[in-house]
C-alpha cells in the first residue's frame, strides 16, 4: 500500500471521548463535523462534510487538550487518514476554534 502524506483541518462539535481499547494511552474522540478544509499544501483525504460523525484517534500527548473540553464543545483539530476508516489527530493540533494562531499553526 502506498502511503500519502495528508492532512485535513476540521472544525467540529465534540460528542464524546473514551479510552481506545486497542492502543493504551490513546483516546477515541467522536466529533460531529461542522467544516473541513485542506491544510497547507497537503492533500485532504478525509472526506467528511457538515453533519458527518468521525471517530478520531488522539495520542497520549493530546489528552490534556481533550480533557479540557466538555461534550458539546466546539473543537478544532487537524486529522490524517492513516488507513481506510482510520483517522488520527495530528499531535498538538487539538483545541478550540481560534486557538490555531496561539499554537503557532499556519493554517
Amino acid at each position: 500500500m502506498e502511503v500519502i502524506e495528508n492532512a485535513t483541518q476540521l472544525k467540529a462539535r465534540l460528542l464524546e471521548s473514551s479510552a481506545d481499547p486497542a492502543r493504551p494511552g490513546w483516546l477515541r474522540v467522536s466529533v460531529e463535523v461542522r467544516e473541513s478544509s485542506s491544510l497547507r499544501d497537503l492533500p485532504s483525504l478525509v472526506h467528511a462534510g457538515a453533519g458527518d460523525t468521525l471517530v478520531v484517534l488522539a495520542s497520549p500527548a493530546d489528552r490534556a487538550s481533550i480533557d479540557a473540553l466538555q461534550p458539546g464543545a466546539d473543537i478544532a483539530l487537524d486529522v490524517r487518514l492513516r488507513a481506510p476508516g482510520v483517522y488520527t489527530a495530528v499531535p498538538g493540533s487539538i483545541g478550540q476554534p481560534g486557538e490555531e494562531l496561539q499554537r503557532g499553526k499556519a493554517r
